[in-house]
């Protein structure tokens, strides 16, 4: 009785998120059944869940008008190659890379030709969180040696170095709502708050509000919308993008209360530009 009701309504929203409720609530989980799509279907916009099945999430958003957060996209650039190709194809400023189909490949490439960029470089692997698969890679013999490291199966790629003097710009994108921090490390490498690195809230505003721009452009023609971007400032010059993160820390947020005010502000902001725009049909 409740549904029928809404769907009389000149627009609702449909949240299969657990922990907010809109107008109609569905489970993440649960079944699809017709009637669920029609609701679905017709509502003004959909809220999804932070963590969403590459399956289920194509399956809601090709019924929906409108969804948010926009996690498709998380699916086809979770891997750092993938970011680098994505970087390449929409112009966005970003350290000369070298990319292997695998460590075994950037091995043979390695005794055959060299490096392939001029050491000092950093190694990454495609994943991995933390920096647990980046490495400073001073010589041929340590590019060898941490190749070993890496899972074989995985792509890697080189990264011409970037003096950061310590320190990067997390820059959080979630819908309209954009934050900004310094993390500052402590071992003259990793910038990695898992790793040690403090955070830096009001450090030089000038290159946060820089970074801020180069997020939400990327942002803007990559269609991400919720996602942390970490970018550099080599020689305090212009910012290059490192690195994006589609499941991301949240202390320097202020802990999870903090991302979840965010967050907040974000879906309300979303809802109102709904409401306000002739909506468009998906799919």
């Amino acid at each position: 009785m409740r549904h029928n009701v809404v769907m009389a309504r000149k627009a609702y929203f449909v949240s299969l998120h657990h922990r907010i409720g809109l107008d109609v609530n569905i489970p993440a989980l649960a079944e699809l059944t017709p009637q669920r799509k029609e609701l679905i279907r017709d509502a003004a916009g959909v809220l999804l869940p932070r963590y969403f099945s590459p399956s289920r999430c194509r399956e809601v958003a090709s019924l929906a008008t409108n969804i948010f957060p926009s996690i498709e996209a998380r699916y086809h650039y979770r891997g750092k190659t993938e970011q680098i190709r994505l970087m390449r194809r929409l112009g966005l400023p970003h350290p000369e890379s070298r990319l292997f189909e695998n460590p075994a490949q950037a091995k043979r490439h390695a005794e055959e030709y060299g490096p392939g960029l001029e050491p000092p470089c950093v190694l990454k692997g495609d994943r991995g969180a933390g920096g647990s698969q980046v490495f400073p890679v001073r010589s041929q013999w340590q590019l060898l040696d941490r190749l070993r490291r890496l899972p074989d199966n995985e792509p890697v790629l080189l990264q011409r170095w970037v003096e950061t003097w310590s320190r990067d710009l997390r820059v959080v994108v979630v819908g309209g709502e954009v934050r900004s921090y310094f993390r500052v490390g402590v071992d003259g490498f990793y910038n990695n708050v898992a790793k040690g690195a403090e955070i830096e809230q009001e450090a030089h505003p000038e290159l946060q509000r820089r970074g801020q721009e180069l997020a939400r452009e990327a942002a803007r023609a990559a269609g991400f919308d919720l996602a942390a971007f970490d970018i550099a400032f080599p020689d305090d010059t212009e910012p290059v993008l490192l690195e994006i993160n589609f499941l991301f820390g949240t202390k320097g947020l202020g802990g999870k209360a903090g991302y979840n005010r965010l967050f907040g502000l974000a879906l309300a902001r979303w809802m109102q530009t709904v409401l306000t725009q002739q909506p468009r049909r998906r799919g």
